[in-house]
């Protein structure tokens, strides 16, 4: 086996299955981990993934070889894994996942505990160099002591539910958890909340073709239909470890996670003071203005949920928001939760006597914005300054201190970010200003930036207000 260098990632680590992960790499996975965390109990969960019950196996095997006690978490969301950390029941957490990618990929969550004070970059850069190396597994005929089986999906249902007073939600509720683990917790959860709850069912087996991923068209255009056939009042979609979450109205449009973000600051900074919101750099002119609203303090911080947590963490923040629809809670330890949110947009609902397509209308006024695109780029720093040459007569502000973003004339802002889990870049388009000139403006700049797209034979997407 070799490590690529997409495998080690700012929170995780990923790749192709067998080519790059297999059994034999995931027990000296394991092994190398055991030993980077000594003493520490490990708690192994694993996704619905056909490599996942082997790897997660293996992994268990490799830590038990490493002198660690491991506990089987079984296979569950992410956030269960997160959980049994929090609670103190083990220090140290993997989930076997690949999240949203397609299958054949899978890899490992980490979720260290604050107690063991094990950085999370640190941890997977002396990882990724330990696991570089020529060592050799141990032999797997010891003896090895079995790992003990936790199910903590029964007392979590109750613990979540617990952290919302909900008040009465009378309509229909669309779930999708992509033939993932989001079913295993939100069928429970429903029936404890007695919700009225209808699944859209895949006509596929296992994980989607494209990935468990809710923000691919495909997946999109499936879920809009089903929320408007069945009559929901809320569409709620989760990915493969259901840690992301996405929501439709009762039209059966997607809302995108700019304003979930802000309705979800405005939910929690409702009534209080020196209260702290963490959000990422991609689209940031929403939630800022909720902030402003309740004179709150906040933190913006690079992308992914290693950058996330840790922010949650240190600062105590009541919420956080990213812009790939990860929320997390000040209520979970600052973990993202899939379940924590789908409650929390049914509280706004319930609270706010309006439709779901009535809140965001508010939301809409404020701030326009546009679906992500993505981009495969041979050289950043390239496009970078033929953007910039080109727009230097419309450049009012370069940020550079999270990511990189411009605002330009008209009341438009537009960030490049590269993908913590996807060789490709991300551009995100959001203006105060006119949504047609947002389009306008945005599309003149795609244009520009599909001139340096290395792998779409196809032209650059045609671009609308999400």
């Amino acid at each position: 086996m070799t490590i690529e260098t997409r495998m080690f990632r700012e929170s995780d680590v990923r790749d192709v299955v067998p080519e790059q992960i297999d059994a034999a790499w995931a027990r000296r996975f394991g092994e190398v981990l055991a030993k980077l965390a000594p003493s520490s109990a490990f708690g192994v969960g694993y996704d619905t993934r056909i490599t996942s019950p082997e790897l997660a196996e293996a992994l268990r095997h490799g830590l038990s070889v490493g002198g660690a006690a491991v506990v089987d978490l079984g296979v569950c969301p992410t956030e269960i894994v997160a959980y049994a950390v929090a609670t103190d029941r083990v220090s140290f957490g993997i989930m076997v996942t690949a999240s949203h990618n397609p299958e054949p990929d899978n890899g490992f969550k980490l979720f260290p505990s604050k107690a063991l004070a094990l950085p999370l970059p640190a941890l997977l850069a002396t990882l990724k160099r330990k696991m570089s190396g020529t060592a050799k597994l141990k032999s797997l005929r010891l003896p090895l002591p079995a790992a003990g089986v936790l199910n903590l999906i029964p007392e979590f249902v109750e613990r979540v539910a617990s952290m919302v007073e909900l008040s009465p939600f009378e309509g229909i509720v669309a779930l999708n958890g992509l033939n993932g683990t989001a079913a295993l917790v939100a069928q429970p959860l429903a029936e404890h909340l007695d919700l009225s709850v209808r699944w859209c069912s895949s006509p596929e087996e296992g994980l989607p073709r494209e990935g468990p991923d809710p923000m691919k068209p495909r997946l999109l255009e499936q879920m809009s239909s089903f929320t408007q056939k069945v009559g929901a009042n809320l569409g709620v979609v989760w990915d493969g470890d259901c840690d992301r979450c996405v929501f439709f109205d009762e039209s059966g449009r997607n809302i995108p996670s700019a304003y979930v973000m802000s309705m979800m600051t405005d939910y929690f900074l409702a009534g209080t003071q020196g209260q702290h919101i963490v959000h990422d750099s991609k689209l940031l002119l929403s939630i800022q203005r909720a902030i402003s609203r309740h004179a709150a303090s906040s933190s913006c911080v690079g992308t992914g949920s290693g950058n996330m947590r840790a922010a949650m963490q240190t600062t105590q923040a009541i919420y956080g928001g990213e812009s790939s629809a990860h929320h997390y809670f000040g209520k979970m330890h600052g973990f993202d939760s899939g379940m924590l949110s789908w409650l929390t947009m049914l509280d706004v609902l319930s609270r706010s006597g309006k439709s779901l397509k009535e809140v965001t209308a508010g939301y809409r006024s404020e701030v326009a914005v546009l679906p992500e695109v993505s981009v495969h780029v041979q050289s950043i720093e390239q496009l970078i300054l033929a953007l910039e040459a080109y727009l230097s007569d419309q450049i009012i502000e370069i940020e550079t201190q999270v990511g990189r973003a411009y605002h330009l004339t008209e009341g438009m802002r537009f960030s490049i970010n590269p993908s913590t889990t996807e060789p490709v870049l991300r551009l995100n388009f959001e203006s105060c200003g006119s949504p047609k000139q947002l389009v306008r403006q945005a599309d003149d700049i795609v244009q520009r930036v599909w001139q340096h797209e290395k792998l779409s034979h196809a032209g650059p997407p045609t671009l609308k207000i999400a």
